[in-house]
């Protein structure tokens, strides 16, 4: 009984555990711009008053790498697919497809996604869309981000052992995080992983994702011309 209890409450669990990572991720706090990294720096006023720690942030969010202009704030796109475990039915491991926009607002980051799921590729019963709040990471070399926010999913329920004719539609909350290895500053390859929780089922799944970022603005030089 108790771990049948304990079953269902592990989406719950690692939703408040992917809320806290989401939280305690600082945005854009070590990214290597022309190989300076931006760091919290003493800002040391007077010899009597107290040294107070401030975080140095670019004055100006467009950069150059390898001849390249690309921008520090920038929007992202994620899509893949992978497995999802339905742990309110306890049923074996399924197919979990999904697509996320991940765009900011001045220095702060939201997402907007869906995801489908059913017992194979191919077969879905679940339809899940998703509105949520992150923190966000980035180097030249790698991504991480983490989310949390409010779902809304509908589909069919199964009834018996082999029929989905039971509707539904149901609120919920939706937790994710995600980390991709660049291959150049704006393209990558990871992996995500999510929990969707409601009353009507729990999700635990990952994907492998690809990653496409708004960050390349062009070329500075052309023909050995600044374009500036």
């Amino acid at each position: 009984m108790i771990i049948i209890i304990l079953k269902k409450r592990i989406p719950f669990l690692f939703l408040v555990a992917m809320s806290f990572i989401a939280i305690q991720l600082s945005a854009q706090t070590d990214t290597v711009i022309n190989g300076k990294h931006y760091q919290i720096v003493p800002d040391k006023k007077t010899d009597d008053q107290e040294v107070k720690k401030k975080r140095k942030t670019p004055t100006d969010s467009t950069f150059i790498l390898n001849n390249r202009k690309l921008t520090y704030y920038n929007n992202w796109l994620t899509a893949g697919g992978g497995f999802q475990q339905n742990l309110t039915y306890n049923r074996s491991a399924g197919f979990a497809g999904g697509l996320d926009f991940n765009f900011h607002i001045t220095q702060q980051y939201f997402q907007v996604g869906a995801f489908i799921t059913g017992e194979s590729f191919g077969f879905y019963n679940n339809y899940q869309f998703h509105l949520g709040y992150g923190k966000r990471f980035e180097n030249k070399d790698v991504h991480f981000a983490g989310f949390a926010g409010v779902s809304y999913s509908s589909g069919y329920g199964k009834v018996g052992d082999t029929v989905y004719t039971r509707p539904y539609k149901q609120p919920g909350l939706y937790a994710q995080i995600e980390a991709v290895k660049k291959i150049t500053y704006d393209v990558g390859i990871g992996a995500s992983f999510f929990v969707d929780y409601n009353s009507e089922q729990s999700i635990l799944g990952g994907r492998l994702i690809l990653y496409f970022s708004g960050a390349y603005k062009g070329k500075k030089y052309n023909d050995g011309k600044d374009s500036n």
